[in-house]
């Protein structure tokens, strides 16, 4: 028989019903009086219409449903649709029902409610469409009602205890709410998506279908803030890494340096500064800054600077190094240059270095001799 045989008997029924197709969004089947619930005067016009813009909450629920009648299950619950955009509150009948083709649909029959108060009915559909996964538990645990967005994340079976990665979760959460207190902790669920950090709530209340005791459990999704609290602080990890192998070269860079060009003490109140490598404007920069220091701290009389392994090739280099001299000499030592060679005494000839108030000699040693000679 096919579908409209089998539904024959509630063709001319003054109950509206109709057959819903969750797979494809459509009604497969209507009687008369759901013509008029829905606004048609066609059954083709109703047939064909299309209820693809569902929200995610109604097709959770309606997804809820037929799983439940592939296990024999009815439903019953207050729907408010809105037939050519307006509202109808009517308490709908869900059963499961066979299509032609084999697949479970939704066999619908609506009863009008009356005397609704219009708050009640908003705060039902805020519970429906909010992202808030809401769950009311038997104090055992056993879940009484969840709203679409619990069903969304944890599906009509699971089990309460079960969601939970830590099972010591669940327990907790049971004894706290039903002893009065109210529970608050972020701890890992197991999700259609995955494993989730929730921000979990549970407090007891009266069930108001019963009267007896229930608890009532909310949970928002924190994975989003939580990941980005973590990446903030990898990266505050990592800039502390940084800035800690920053000091490290900073220091191998100065102890480098002190060996390129080693301050020597050579003899009484007399320094001495072998520069080796190249001497560009940084790194005379650098030297200057330390020698100055040194010899203010050791009270130096005279500085011999030793240049037989210095490599100039700038113009600034030459620079700085007229400079370190003048430097030397404001401070009230005397300056000594030592081991200048061909390639060198060209390019000050070149840049009419100014080398005037200090010593040249051939070689350190030279340069050591005289100092003592100047005593």
């Amino acid at each position: 028989m096919t579908l409209a045989e089998r539904l024959g008997a509630l063709e001319s029924s003054a109950i509206p019903a109709w057959v819903f197709d969750a797979d494809h969004f459509r009604f497969r089947w209507a009687n008369t009086s759901a013509l008029e619930i829905w606004g048609s005067t066609e059954k083709d016009e109703l047939l064909a219409r299309d209820f693809g813009d569902m929200s995610a909450s109604t097709r959770t629920r309606m997804q809820g449903y037929l799983a439940g009648f592939r296990e024999g299950r009815s439903a019953q619950e207050d729907w408010t649709l809105y037939p050519h955009g307006k509202p109808l509150l009517l308490r709908l009948y869900f059963s499961g029902i066979a299509l032609d083709d084999g697949r479970t649909a939704a066999l619908i029959q609506a009863f009008p409610r009356e005397s609704i108060d219009a708050d009640l009915v908003r705060s039902v559909e805020a519970l429906r469409h909010t992202s808030v996964a809401v769950t009311l538990l038997e104090p055992a645990g056993a879940i009484l009602l969840q709203n679409p967005a619990s069903l969304r994340a944890f599906g009509p079976r699971a089990s309460f205890a079960d969601r939970f990665v830590d099972t010591e979760v669940a327990s907790a959460l049971l004894r706290k709410a039903s002893g009065g207190e109210i529970y608050q902790a972020e701890v890992q669920v197991r999700t259609a998506e995955g494993e989730r950090w929730h921000a979990v709530e549970a407090r007891g209340l009266i069930d108001p279908a019963t009267g007896a005791a229930a608890l009532l459990v909310h949970e928002t999704d924190e994975t989003t803030r939580r990941s980005a609290v973590e990446i903030a602080e990898e990266m505050i990890l990592l800039i502390e890494e940084l800035n800690a192998t920053v000091a490290v070269v900073e220091r191998q860079k100065e102890e480098i340096l002190a060996l390129s060009a080693p301050i020597l003490d050579v003899a009484s109140d007399t320094l001495a500064l072998p520069i080796i490598g190249t001497l560009d404007m940084k790194r005379s920069a650098e030297i200057v800054s330390r020698l100055l220091n040194v010899i203010a701290e050791r009270r130096a009389s005279t500085v011999i600077l030793d240049l037989t392994g210095a490599d100039v090739r700038e113009v600034s280099g030459l620079e700085h190094l007229t400079k370190m001299v003048q430097a030397i000499r404001l401070l009230g030592a005397r300056p000594i240059v030592a081991g200048i060679g061909p390639a060198l005494a060209r390019m000050l000839t070149a840049a009419e270095a100014d080398f005037s108030g200090a010593l040249l000699v051939q070689s350190l040693k030279d340069g050591i001799a005289a100092s003592r000679r100047s005593r």
